[in-house]
């Protein structure tokens, strides 16, 4: 069986502070009289569910397209229900307690529960959310060789009332020579996920960019 973990994408689709809104236009109508239908999108590679590469924040990074295939296939991986309050940081301290699960997955999703006001209260998704401290992704980059990508059901890993620390959070996660690591930003991790069994991350493999908007899936028992 398989489920989303990933939005869908529309107008509607909240974009973080900073990223250009989506531009979703006819180009062909059949009803206008053409032979079929065609849109242009126009819309940032951070936009909706989407995979940071390292390139992202760090110069010699690796971009998206650098990545295989099989590097976003998850057969380890591991959702953990840590509630966080508006604009709370996620630190060191929540993550210990599970440091036995998280030294066996090799995909690490945090549900904290704030993706609930995404369709009803949109701006504050997008500008009051919970983010990733610089303890937390210290913590996670030290102690866990295994684990391959961190995903949040956050606009973004950054928490934008504590923004430096967020994009430092990224750097801490992303840097290193050669580091093959990926992070997965505004998921929709609601669905119950206690039979997950792996899960399939398939951004657009376009070259010479950073990160990419991706459909995430999951599969369970």
């Amino acid at each position: 069986m398989y489920i989303e973990l990933s939005h869908r994408l529309g107008p509607s689709t909240p974009v973080a502070p900073g990223v250009p809104p989506p531009e979703f236009r006819q180009h062909y109508s059949i009803q206008g009289g053409d032979a079929s239908n065609l849109f242009v999108l126009k819309l940032s590679n951070h936009f909706g569910t989407h995979v940071d590469a390292p390139w992202h924040f760090v110069d010699s990074g690796l971009k998206i397209s650098d990545f295989a295939i099989e590097e976003c296939v998850f057969d380890q991986p591991l959702c953990l229900d840590l509630p966080m309050k508006e604009a709370g940081l996620i630190k060191a301290n929540h993550l210990k307690p599970y440091a036995d699960q998280i030294g066996r997955c090799d995909l690490l999703m945090l549900r904290t529960g704030y993706s609930a006001i995404r369709g009803t209260d949109p701006e504050r998704y997008r500008s009051k959310g919970p983010g990733m401290s610089v303890e937390g992704a210290s913590y996670l980059a030290a102690n866990f060789p295994r684990l391959r990508a961190l995903g949040l059901d956050t606009i973004s890993l950054a928490c934008m009332e504590h923004l430096e620390e967020g994009l430092e959070a990224h750097r801490v996660l992303l840097r290193g020579e050669g580091r093959r690591f990926l992070i997965v930003e505004d998921m929709k991790l609601e669905p119950d996920l206690s039979r997950l069994r792996s899960v399939i991350v398939l951004p657009l493999f376009i070259e010479g960019i950073d990160s990419s908007p991706c459909t995430v899936m999951g599969v369970i028992e």
